[in-house]
């Protein structure tokens, strides 16, 4: 698009055609303050708060928000006029606004709090009686709704609609007692529901995993990769006196476009959990680390294909590089599952990425239902689909998230190598966290491990339980679980203690920044799997993970010259 010229409180600059005033503002640093504005979300105009006094135009101000730009256009944002129509809309907005925020999970961190000391009066002169509502009230047994701090800013209602595709919140009553409600006063069913905790300007949606936990100058924040699933989304981790006490979504335009689900969400307090492995033991009995490694090393030593490994699907690609030194050693032949492993083999080269699915015209999905294999990706999709008109193409046995979209067609047969000929890109859909780093390295193994003598589980269990034919049990996880009596078990970090990197879906390798400090005696991954090697027999002799990376980065294969010319799919075995 060409460039407009304008004026901004004497500031001239040039902007894309079509650009909003609000956002013209902001490339040269002036704040104009908003509610229901939100740049993910389509323009409205509902909250009036972002009145701005520009010319040529109507002798009265106008929302930034929903005006754009045009040539030679003056905008005066701290005009007399524009200044008084923003503090009188902040003086409507907490006509009925209780006075809660010493008691507020949005306190500190909180645009009403901050518009109403830069944009608003000083002093109140409401001092009659304010509208009154049941509170809190539970949307979900994750989510709160407070309506009397609610604006109705709808930027729940729209992100619903426009992003989530789901039908689940509405505005009920109408004028001054209009409030946001649940379809029906039913709760909250889907998998992007806690994104409105972040979208909400206020403290009226509130995260009840975290309510009345601490404030946000009380913690230190992270920035890392989620675990959950294998688009490695962006978040941010908050920690506090040694807890993870929250977790956030932190802006990706590359990957997660600012939304995170609710497993990557919510999903987080095993970390806290007073019941963790935090020291080894052998037979339900307290060891030391080098007891219980030797233990491991001894029962799990050359039994060949009679060994079982169940790997976590989060492992990182040092710690898969280094299990892969073991697994062509000491402990060759042995069966590999993985958990949420698919039957998608390691891709051949490049593959597609994750933001060009947002430029796709036809959009084909095999075998995967993305809202619980990738959600993020789901949302990407439906992106396409509604805000650039793509055209989907389903091809699954049973019915998934797309079929209530009137542009999806489902095709319950598979389609053959569809992609080679049409020329089109493909994105296999592993569901594991780390699978492809996995397979890259050679672990992503996918057998069953029926009638093995023995068996290292590695995180959970497996998925059919350990095997009864096993006579020698090694578990190494953060939680103590069933069948863990009679094993060796070694104390694991969790995600948010762990270094290491991930490789995403579409082979973006992502490095991780845990946010809590590992507390002995608890160590590693690498650390253990670099004894457990010692203890095998194999010279695994690093001194922290920045030499294992530098050994692993010059093993690396040289990239593919071209991308492959495949399509999205399939993710099921």
């Amino acid at each position: 698009m060409p460039d407009v010229n304008l004026t901004i409180d004497g500031h001239k600059i040039a902007v894309p055609a079509g650009t909003l005033i609000v956002e013209a503002a902001k490339t040269v640093g002036i704040e104009i303050p908003v509610f229901c504005y939100h740049h993910k979300l389509d323009p409205v105009g509902a909250c009036r708060l972002c009145l701005v006094d520009f010319t040529p135009g109507p002798p009265r101000p106008q929302t930034a928000c929903t005006t754009p730009v045009s040539e030679g256009m003056v905008v005066r944002t701290q005009s007399a006029m524009a200044v008084a129509a923003r503090a009188d809309i902040l003086e409507f907005e907490l006509a009925n606004h209780p006075l809660d925020c010493p008691v507020c999970d949005k306190g500190g961190e909180c645009p009403l709090q901050d518009f109403t000391f830069r944009h608003g009066y000083p002093t109140s002169r409401i001092d009659g009686p304010r509208l009154h509502f049941k509170k809190p009230i539970p949307l979900s047994d994750k989510i709160a709704l407070d309506r009397e701090r609610c604006v109705l800013c709808y930027r729940c209602t729209r992100y619903y609609d426009e992003v989530a595709w789901e039908q689940e919140l509405t505005t009920d009553e109408r004028g001054v007692k209009s409030f946001i409600t649940s379809q029906f006063d039913q709760p909250l069913q889907s998998i992007f529901s806690g994104n409105i905790i972040d979208l909400c300007p206020v403290g009226a949606l509130t995260s009840r995993v975290w309510r009345f936990e601490s404030r946000p100058w009380d913690m230190t924040h992270t920035e890392t990769v989620c675990s959950r699933c294998s688009v490695g989304c962006s978040v941010t981790q908050w920690e506090r006196r040694g807890q993870l006490v929250r977790v956030t979504s932190h802006e990706n335009d590359d990957i997660d476009e600012g939304w995170i689900c609710d497993r990557g969400r919510f999903d987080y307090t095993d970390v806290n959990d007073p019941s963790r492995l935090r020291t080894p033991s052998i037979r339900g009995k307290r060891s030391t680390w080098a007891d219980a490694i030797g233990a491991v090393a001894a029962g799990i030593k050359g039994k060949g294909a009679k060994l079982g490994v169940s790997l976590p699907q989060d492992l990182t690609n040092e710690e898969a590089f280094l299990f892969r030194r073991l697994l062509d050693g000491p402990l060759k032949g042995a069966k590999v599952k993985m958990h949420g492993r698919t039957a998608i083999p390691a891709p051949e080269g490049d593959t597609m990425r994750i933001k060009e699915i947002d430029d796709a015209s036809v959009i084909v999905v095999v075998a995967s239902d993305l809202e619980n294999d990738v959600p993020i990706i789901d949302l990407r999709v439906k992106k396409a689909v509604s805000k650039r008109g793509a055209k989907l193409i389903v091809v699954h046995p049973d019915g998934v998230d797309f079929d209530r979209n009137p542009h999806t067609v489902h095709i319950r047969n598979a389609c053959g190598d569809l992609a080679e000929k049409v020329g089109g890109k493909e994105m296999p859909l592993y569901r594991a966290t780390n699978e492809r780093g996995a397979l890259a390295q050679g672990v992503g193994g996918w057998d069953k491990l029926d009638g093995v003598e023995a068996l290292f589980s590695w995180g959970p269990p497996p998925t059919a339980g350990i095997p009864s034919s096993a006579k020698f049990v090694a578990a190494w996880d953060h939680l103590p679980r069933d069948g863990y009596q009679e094993a060796v078990v070694l104390p694991a970090a969790t995600f948010a203690e762990r270094q290491g990197s991930y490789t995403n879906v579409e082979g973006t390798v992502q490095f991780l920044r845990p946010p809590i400090a590992l507390r002995p005696p608890l160590k590693e991954g690498w650390e253990v799997l670099c004894e457990l090697g010692a203890a095998l027999g194999v010279s695994l002799d690093y001194a922290g993970i920045v030499p294992i990376q530098r050994e692993m980065s010059l093993q690396a294969p040289d990239p593919s010259p071209e991308p492959m010319p495949v399509l999205i799919g399939p993710a099921h075995p």
